[in-house]
């Protein structure tokens, strides 16, 4: 018990430093500004193309900028954040600590997911009281459900952008370079169902590709029974990319300790 709850503390005070150095300098008018203004001009930036592709319903483009926002958190957030531990010279400093590396290296997604859940709250009334999107049917305890799934499962592709972050001065371009593919791969702006058949198999190989799916069936109204496939395929494939960023991780370590490259910018 002595053990679980010390890995527990330091979960949360990875996360609480986290939070510091990626929030604290903020004011809070500059945090609500952001999180408000993003999302509303993204969703009408794809509103008006899907418009001009001759996509007459906003609703289901609405929804997926929506519901890509916490995604996005997860991944772009979290590779800023490990990525950032070397360009600011902590690096040395977290592989020389003594402590359990899980804690460690999940604590720092923590507040991206609550950062994620804090903009879908600001979006979604954005979306109904300015583009008037129809809510009267939707399903509020499975949307919450859908959401945190979503925000934990994407986690894992972060963790290992984090890491290539650590490896190559060009990681960034490559998390933005992957967060621009996931409008077109994951069903955000158009079904799934639209794309070549190599690229559905893409698809459904992502963390998001089923959450957005049960999101969107929960925002209509469905029921537990349906959308339970989707959220499980959904925690089984985020499951799987944590675990593949978390050795990553620690491949790259060990690789450090005998090198000591990653220290070198």
């Amino acid at each position: 018990m002595r053990a679980v709850i010390r890995i527990i503390r330091l979960y949360f005070i990875q996360a609480w430093f986290s939070y510091r150095s990626l929030f604290a300098w903020s004011t809070p008018f500059n945090y609500f500004a952001s999180k408000l203004g993003f999302p509303f001009f993204s969703m009408l930036l794809f509103m008006f193309m899907g418009k001009y592709a001759g996509f007459t319903d906003p609703t289901f483009i609405i929804i997926g900028n929506i519901l890509l926002l916490p995604a996005l958190n997860g991944v772009s957030g979290i590779s800023q954040t490990v990525g950032g531990e070397r360009q600011f010279g902590a690096l040395s400093y977290l592989l020389a600590s003594p402590a359990p590396r899980a804690p460690l290296f999940l604590g720092r997604a923590f507040f991206h997911i609550l950062d994620g859940f804090i903009t879908l709250l600001v979006a979604l009334p954005a979306a109904v009281i300015f583009l008037g999107m129809d809510v009267t049917r939707i399903n509020l305890g499975l949307v919450f459900i859908c959401v945190l799934t979503l925000c934990i499962t994407t986690n894992g592709i972060g963790f290992i952008m984090g890491t290539v972050t650590l490896l190559s001065r060009d990681g960034w371009m490559i998390t933005s370079t992957l967060s621009i593919a996931f409008y077109m791969l994951i069903g955000v702006n158009f079904p799934v169902e639209n794309l070549p058949a190599f690229l559905q198999w893409v698809a459904y190989g992502l963390p998001m590709t089923r959450g957005i799916m049960a999101a969107r069936l929960a925002l209509n109204g469905a029921d537990w029974t349906r959308i339970a496939p989707l959220i499980s395929g959904e925690i089984l494939i985020g499951l799987l990319y944590i675990m593949i960023g978390y050795a990553s991780f620690r491949f790259v370590e060990r690789a450090s300790i005998r090198s000591g490259l990653l220290d070198t910018i």
